[in-house]
């Protein structure tokens, strides 16, 4: 079953009228907040390594994955031949500011400024896929 986020408006009003809901902490909070923060991904990527790749290649498995290595896609020259594995340090850097560290990709993602929404990110990534 695919679940869909709710719009903004909509989680603000949550929040709101449920605060201890929102308050609470833990990997499950925060990689719930982190599908939150994909809406800005999915437009090019998807979780479920059995769909079809759109814009950008799937990001299940994506921690601990060899960059540019799922053999059915089409890489930008600035990640083929790149000798390094996505660990959760280098998405921080690269969801901050993808342009700064691999100029050329995502021209439509300008970052997420704010440490604790990549670390939610980062968390929702790391779940096994819906």
């Amino acid at each position: 079953m695919r679940r869909y986020p709710l719009p903004a408006t909509m989680m603000s009003i949550a929040i709101a009228l449920f605060p201890a809901v929102a308050s609470s902490t833990g990997p499950a909070a925060s990689a719930q907040e982190g599908k939150r923060h994909f809406i800005r991904c999915a437009a090019c990527h998807s979780t479920n390594a059995a769909d079809r790749s759109a814009t950008g290649p799937h990001l299940n498995g994506i921690v601990g994955r060899a960059a540019a290595s799922l053999p059915h896609f089409a890489y930008a020259s600035e990640l083929r031949g790149q000798d390094f594995k996505w660990s959760p340090a280098r998405l921080d850097a690269f969801l901050e500011s993808p342009r700064t560290t691999h100029p050329g990709m995502c021209p439509t993602f300008n970052g997420l400024a704010k440490a604790e929404h990549r670390a939610a990110l980062i968390a929702y990534l790391q779940q096994p896929a819906d």
